[in-house]
């Protein structure tokens, strides 16, 4: 059961600061996906059954932190639940924009900051609108676009879910709750197919012909998920998002990689030493050591102006 978002998990915090002497700071920022609590999507259980001990690797001294000593770090928390007492009318469009006031409101200091975006599952799609919309106002959004630097998706849905269905989920949950409790609007972008959803993705793909590009990671399961459960249903074990699905496009500007997980805890990490995490790692301390460098070979370009 997801616990209960409050007022307070909402929004963009930082969960660490980059140390006092840090010469060239970055920013990583993390986004969940949908019936995801903003702080327990990213912690993993590493104690026992009767004994929890639960490990955030976003701010764990010896995970992110250790990957990253130059980076200040944040996860940007929205409401997304959408069956039950707590159910929101949410959709992507909404979350871009309210994360795009959250960086302006936190980088005003910082527009020329690199910025280096973590994701899981719909939470993808909410940072390609952002970018997009960043890109084409960048009056409004100064310093988004054209700082970001590295992107890192975990199992978003580029083509859609098709191991989870959405009208097959949304039938589910109007079985078990009220009509009131249900908010469709969250899954249609998941459909495979789904008309803004195409558009989404091959819009921002236009902007990877751009050079200095931002690098681009995309990370897909290689175990099934029990869909089943997420409203209660029996077991209906199914990958969600598959290894073609969950690429952003296929050609040699976009790396992919496998882990050895499911869906629903792919983006849970909770030792240094696992060798999925190890993965991760790999790719995150690549995007750093080229972002400084990409920043100003855009700066010497024509990059913020195309």
């Amino acid at each position: 059961m997801v616990r209960l978002v409050t007022d307070d998990d909402i929004g963009l915090k930082v969960l660490r600061e980059a140390p006092a002497e840090t010469v060239q700071i970055i920013d990583i920022v993390a986004i969940h996906g949908i019936g995801a609590h903003p702080d327990d999507t990213w912690c993993k259980n590493v104690g026992t059954t009767e004994t929890s001990r639960w490990v955030n690797w976003l701010e764990a001294e010896d995970m992110l932190p250790a990957v990253a000593p130059s980076a200040r770090i944040m996860r940007y928390g929205y409401e997304s639940q959408w069956f039950g007492e707590e159910a929101t009318r949410q959709k992507v469009s909404t979350v871009a924009q309210r994360l795009l006031l959250a960086l302006r409101r936190k980088r005003h200091e910082y527009q020329l900051r690199p910025l280096l975006f973590i994701a899981h599952c719909f939470g993808g799609l909410v940072v390609l609108k952002a970018l997009l919309d960043a890109r084409n106002e960048k009056d409004e959004w100064p310093g988004i676009f054209d700082s970001t630097g590295g992107l890192l998706f975990f199992g978003t849905p580029f083509r859609g879910a098709e191991g989870m269905s959405p009208m097959e989920m949304l039938e589910a949950a109007r079985r078990e709750y009220e009509e009131d409790e249900v908010q469709p609007q969250v899954l249609q972008i998941l459909q495979p197919g789904n008309e803004f959803l195409q558009e989404l993705v091959d819009q921002f793909g236009n902007t990877r012909t751009l050079t200095n590009k931002a690098v681009v990671a995309c990370f897909f399961e290689l175990k099934a998920s029990n869909v089943g459960k997420i409203v209660g249903k029996a077991d209906r074990t199914r990958f969600v998002v598959n290894e073609s699905a969950g690429c952003l496009d296929l050609s040699d500007s976009v790396s992919k990689y496998s882990l050895s997980r499911t869906h629903f805890n792919m983006n849970k990490f909770g030792k240094a030493t696992e060798e999925d995490f190890e993965t991760v790692c790999d790719v995150i301390r690549k995007m750093i050591r080229a972002s400084h460098g990409l920043m100003l070979a855009r700066s010497q370009s024509n990059y913020t102006l195309q």
